[in-house]
């Protein structure tokens, strides 16, 4: 009796295992995927995302009220580097799974109804610039931060494809 019990539940637990590794297996080779991707990515790209991922991490650590030029003046490197991602990351044929695969999670995300009333700058500058983008209503915003909630970067994503990027200040 005890060994056709003892049988049962080891062949129960091989079968849950299997099936657990099998579906982490899926999941690691979409993530390789993804990562092979970002190594696909312009080398000024690459070069980039790991100077942004250096920054993000020194800003993690900068004890809070203390000032550091790269992370926070106007001419710093982060404020640089997310510019420039912007503007060879920020548009199609970019993902969102590439975006948060090689920048790392966003900071935040937000969806239309969410990033409207901070979207003043964004579409005065589309308009300066000639630019319309068209609008659907399933916009879900990346945001990554520069100084947190008064500067940030963000890229539009409808449907898992980026379709522009843009910036917040608070011009305090």
């Amino acid at each position: 009796m005890f060994l056709v019990s003892f049988s049962f539940i080891m062949k129960s637990f091989l079968i849950s295992l299997s099936a657990i590794l099998l579906l982490a297996s899926g999941s690691l080779a979409q993530s390789k995927k993804a990562e092979d991707k970002c190594k696909a990515l312009d080398p000024k790209a690459i070069e980039l995302i790991g100077q942004y991922k250096e920054l993000r991490e020194k800003r993690r650590r900068l004890p809070q009220g203390e000032f550091d030029k790269d992370l926070q003046a106007d001419d710093g490197s982060l404020s640089r580097v997310l510019s420039e991602l912007g503007v060879l990351l920020g548009h199609p044929p970019q993902t969102k799974q590439i975006i948060q695969t090689c920048l790392g999670e966003p900071d935040a995300v937000k969806n239309q109804r969410q990033m409207k009333p901070l979207l003043g700058i964004y579409e005065r500058e589309l308009k300066k610039a000639g630019r319309k983008v068209p609008e659907k209503n399933n916009r879900e915003y990346l945001i990554y931060f520069w100084r947190g909630w008064h500067d940030f970067i963000f890229f539009i994503s409808e449907d898992g494809m980026i379709v522009d990027h843009g910036w917040w200040f608070a011009y305090e």
